[in-house]
């Protein structure tokens, strides 16, 4: 899971956490793992002026101040969503493991009456910064009648997730893939071990989360092998090998984001 979708995740968690009336302990810039690139994180509404020009509006300076004006105004919880983009020469899988791939992902903020889609926006700002913040990122937020859906529940995505790994796990061991087997062996590990944890980010969840939806966290940072240098893309097989190695990697690719979705999605209020 890259830190962008990370982010996603551990904002509409910690969101939800102060919607149903929770104070963060520490500053999310500051302390939360998926800011540990990040100079600064701003959040902008858009719009358009009465001659048509687009313009944006500061809303909030930086997360926790942007967790307290989603309160103030009465949203009723905050979700992710993903689809798809699948390029036909470059899929999203391939695109996975860099700022602005792997599909389409934002977050969508619920009112009574509407609904609200936030947007990220990585950009280096300084690749010298201090404790290597070298990210600046600006979440820009509009208006209007979106399709917010209910998305794959907790146990059909943990299903799909576990199928998806003993698959392209039996695979891996075949074909001696190391040290990719290793990453799928823990992803199922995590998801019959309540108490184990494998992936790097453990502050996701702002302590909202059901232990399988924190599981199904954990598993999907330890399976998200693609992307980037030297991934589980970067491979080849040949004949059948490589018919099961494209149809297995889809599959779990497809899981995988199921799986981020609805756990982070049980952080959310019912509206």
């Amino acid at each position: 899971m890259n830190h962008p979708i990370a982010q996603l995740v551990a904002l509409a968690c910690h969101a939800n956490a102060r919607l149903r009336g929770g104070r963060p302990a520490a500053s999310f810039l500051q302390e939360n793992s998926t800011t540990r690139f990040c100079d600064r994180i701003a959040f902008v509404r858009t719009d358009r002026s009465w001659l048509g020009r687009p313009r944006e509006t500061p809303t909030a300076d930086d997360p926790d101040a942007w967790f307290d004006v989603l309160a103030a105004e009465r949203a009723t919880n905050v979700r992710l969503f993903h689809a798809t983009r699948d390029h036909p020469l470059f899929p999203d899988r391939f695109t996975a493991g860099f700022v602005g791939g792997g599909g389409v992902w934002l977050l969508l903020v619920s009112y009574e009456h509407g609904c609200e889609r936030w947007i990220a926006n990585w950009e280096v700002w300084n690749r010298e910064a201090p404790e290597s913040r070298i990210w600046r990122v600006t979440y820009r937020g509009d208006r209007g009648s979106f399709e917010r859906g209910n998305g794959p529940t907790l146990p059909a995505a943990r299903a799909e997730l576990i199928s998806a790994l003993l698959r392209i796990h039996a695979f891996a061991a075949a074909h001696d893939c190391q040290p990719f087997t290793d990453n799928f062996r823990d992803a199922l590990h995590t998801l019959t071990n309540t108490t184990t944890r494998h992936g790097y980010h453990h502050d996701l969840d702002a302590g909202m989360l059901p232990a399988d939806a924190t599981n199904l966290l954990d598993a999907a940072q330890s399976a998200m092998v693609f992307g980037g240098m030297g991934s589980w893309n970067d491979m080849g097989f040949d004949g059948d090998a490589g018919v099961e190695y494209e149809a297995s990697s889809a599959a779990l690719y497809a899981a995988l984001n199921d799986a981020i979705v609805a756990a982070t999605n049980a952080s959310a209020a019912q509206g």
